[in-house]
């Protein structure tokens, strides 16, 4: 059995945005604006319209490629490595085709979860490996990762 295995997959699940997405988003965004300006909230104003460039601007961005590879030392995602000893538990979630990710509890508070995508890299192998490392436990999905889901952003 192998110990090491390495793969390629996009950083994130791309969602391909009709005219309706940005005319949805950009509604929503005037309405917050106006509302802004009526109530006087200058503030509220420019963070509804920083926020509606920001969110326009990762919604049309095309995922990168991304080198990942579970090593006898850790995991690496391109030259990161995340080593086992730094790391609590693992869990996949396995749900084609729109969920397929591994999640990595690490010790660290500022940023508990990792989240790691299998592309096309068959699940049950990586778990085998992952298990002679680390202790498999279930993690729940966060609620902003099943909002952007439903939301396909």
């Amino acid at each position: 059995m192998k110990n090491n295995l390495e793969w390629t997959a996009p950083e994130f699940e791309y969602y391909r945005k009709d005219k309706s997405w940005l005319v949805i988003a950009g509604l929503i965004a005037a309405g917050l604006f106006l509302w802004a300006l009526l109530t006087k909230n200058i503030i509220f104003a420019l963070l509804i319209g920083l926020s509606y460039f920001t969110v326009i601007t990762y919604g049309l961005k095309k995922p990168a490629s991304v080198k990942l590879a579970v090593t006898a030392k850790g995991i690496k995602i391109n030259q990161a490595l995340y080593e086992f000893d730094n790391l609590k538990s693992f869990w996949i979630f396995y749900q084609p085709p729109q969920i397929r990710e591994i999640s990595l509890r690490s010790k660290k508070t500022i940023m508990p979860y990792i989240k790691i995508p299998l592309g096309e890299q068959n699940p049950v192998e990586i778990r085998k490996i992952l298990l002679k490392y680390l202790p498999e436990r279930r993690h729940k999905e966060s609620l902003i990762d099943n909002l952007s889901r439903s939301l396909r952003f």
